[in-house]
């Protein structure tokens, strides 16, 4: 996938990622060809490609650059020492980005969200900073798959829930607080 900075593939990116986004308004993913896409986006198949390679790539793609909870953009989330900040920043994220959540669902691409969102708290230098190198795979991929599947049983429950209602079921489903002491 491109990652240079050339302001034309640039753009051509973005066309093509949002061509890709509204066709999935009316198609399903699997039945959207690279030739619709093109079409769409008026491009070339030759810099589809190019930028590209894969429909896939472009959903990595759009949901790296506008769909992925980034923490880093707020040190707090990053460093509270209760989660609190974090849960509050996700579960905002969560209903604002319902609609490309929904899409994701829909079409059995909620696992591309994970990927990126695992990538995006592995990178930020402030998230879960404070364990070894070896646990911290771990518990990052323990938060990712729980931010995942919270989004994704959002969708599915019909988008009721609000942002205080996902604020607190996820500090306490990252807090252990649903586990009982059996001593």
């Amino acid at each position: 996938m491109y990652q240079g900075s050339n302001k034309s593939a640039l753009l051509s990116q973005k066309l093509i990622s949002d061509a890709l986004l509204k066709l999935l308004e009316d198609k399903p993913f699997s039945e959207i060809s690279v030739s619709d896409l093109c079409r769409e986006a008026q491009v070339s198949r030759q810099t589809f490609y190019s930028l590209f390679g894969t429909k896939e790539n472009v959903i990595i793609y759009e949901l790296g650059q506008n769909c992925c909870f980034l923490p880093e953009k707020s040190s707090a989330s990053c460093r509270s020492a209760v989660f609190h900040g974090f849960c509050v920043g996700y579960s905002r994220y969560i209903i604002e980005k319902q609609h490309i959540i929904s899409l994701l669902v829909r079409n059995d691409m909620i696992h591309f969200l994970y990927d990126v969102q695992y990538r995006s708290l592995m990178e930020c230098r402030h998230f879960i900073s404070d364990v070894s190198d070896e646990s911290r795979i771990f518990i990052v991929d323990f938060i990712a798959s729980g931010m995942n599947s919270i989004a994704k049983n959002f969708i599915l429950t019909g988008q009721k829930a609000d942002v205080k209602f996902l604020e607190k079921l996820m500090f306490s489903l990252f807090g252990g607080l649903y586990f009982k002491n059996c001593d």
